[in-house]
Order: structure tokens, then sequence, then C-alpha cells
């Protein structure tokens, strides 16, 4: 749904030849093909204070030389030797670098790790050539040795529990609001929310009020914490939550929130 919002905001730029790409990202790593990641993702989750697992793919004394900081270095015995030190937190991002970046230790890497459930994987484009070339902070020594993910909720974000109990037991002061497109709802709504998609939420925020918290939802997260900046920016108070919220096509009524 993001790809088609994306594509009509470029239109009313005044862009013309706009495609989009309806598979998306799902299909994308169906096909086994990679996903890379940029140094501003990195900045971004530095300046939001947001957790991530940064892996260093080199050799340790090379790493020793400089490298990312927060870097957890590979063991000697293998990517394996830290499995059982990944979070439970399947939606945790997982950054792989290698010197130049996209080698193939970082695709099999990437591609044992995806294996493993892991859902937002990516290599950092460039490596650690590209981030020493840019300026950036190298750190000195030998990388970190355990991962230490601990995930923290972003600016808004609401826990997962306390929406589920949003949703069972509304609250006066609250306002649920699916962001979600027609078609979606069509399929199945959480009971007593209010729908406004988000394609359309810029012209109808007269239709919220902004003595209550919206606390928004959509199917992923993704476009719900679009739909908060957009409130927030606008001098709502607002929280998003990024849950997996499915609903049973045969079974109305019936829904499922999952990390």
């Amino acid at each position: 749904m993001l790809s088609p919002l994306a594509a009509r905001k470029a239109e009313k730029l005044g862009y013309k030849n706009v495609k989009v790409f309806h598979a998306g990202m799902p299909a994308w790593k169906k096909a086994g093909n990679i996903v890379v990641s940029n140094m501003a993702g990195i900045e971004n989750y530095d300046k939001l204070g947001a957790s991530y697992i940064l892996l260093d793919l080199r050799p340790g004394n090379i790493a020793e030389k400089g490298h990312l900081p927060k870097a957890v270095g590979l063991p000697a015995s293998g990517l394996d030797a830290l499995k059982d030190q990944f979070p439970k937190y399947l939606n945790a991002p997982v950054i792989l670098y290698t010197q130049h970046g996209d080698t193939e230790a970082a695709k099999e890497a990437y591609k044992k790790i995806s294996s493993w459930g892991y859902k937002q994987v990516g290599i950092l484009s460039g490596g650690f050539d590209a981030w020493e070339k840019a300026g950036k902070t190298i750190a000195k020594g030998p990388a970190e040795t355990k991962i230490t993910y601990v995930r923290k909720l972003l600016p808004g974000e609401m826990d997962i529990e306390a929406f589920k109990a949003l949703v069972q037991k509304p609250a006066a002061d609250s306002v649920i609001l699916d962001v979600r497109a027609v078609s979606e709802v069509a399929e199945g709504a959480l009971p007593n929310a209010k729908t406004i998609p988000l394609d359309d939420l810029e012209q109808k925020l007269a239709d919220l009020p902004k003595d209550k918290k919206i606390v928004i939802h959509c199917s992923t997260g993704a476009r719900a914490e679009m739909a908060y900046n957009l409130l927030k920016k606008a001098g709502f108070n607002a929280g998003y939550v990024k849950a997996n919220v499915d609903f049973d096509k045969e079974k109305k009524g019936e829904y499922k929130i999952t990390d």
C-alpha cells in the first residue's frame, strides 16, 4: 500500500512517468534478492535512540584497526555461534557490513539470518570503506563480542500489549484510528475503530478530536508511523502501534495482533 501512496504523491508533485512495483519487498525477498541499508539509516536509529544489531563480518584482526561504533565482531567459529544471542523479536533491525559492501560473504550471512526468521536484515551499502570515506566516527580496538539487543519504543510508539488492552476495553479519552485502505477495511476492522485511509488523512484532520489521544494502527505499523508524524505536526495528541494487525477474511470480526 505504501508504494501506490508514494506514487500518487510523486504525481501530485508533477512527475509524469511514475511506476509502482506492486509485489513489493515481500516478493523481492521471496525471490532470493538482498536488501541494502545505508549510512543515513544507522544515523537515524542513533538519533531516535532505537535499538539495532550491527555485525562486522570481517576478520577480527582487520576489525580491530577500525570498525563502526556498536558493531559486534563475527566470531572465528562463524555466524552460527551468535544465533542464540539474537533476540526473540523478529522485527529487530539487523545490519551487516564487510570491507567493501555487497560481497558473497555478506550475502551468505544475509540469507542465513533471514532464514532464522528475521525480517529486517540489510547489507550496508559500500561497507566499511564507504563509512570511512564519508568521515563517519570509527572505533578502534576489538569489536563487541556479544549481541545485547534490547527493544526500545520509538517516540510515539505504543506498547503492543497496551494497545491490545485498549482494543479490548476502549478508553473515553482515546480514539483508535485505522489508516488502512478502504479495500483492506472491507475485509475486517477492529471494533470501535475510526477509519481514515492515510492518503486522505491530511484532508480529514477536522474529523478527529483534539481533546483525545489518537492511537493509530495499520497492517504493519509503517503507515501508522507516517500518520503519527502527520498528526503530531498538526498538533494532535497521537501515538501509534508497530504491529501486524491481521483479519480473518472468512470469519468477520476475528483478528490477530502480533509483533
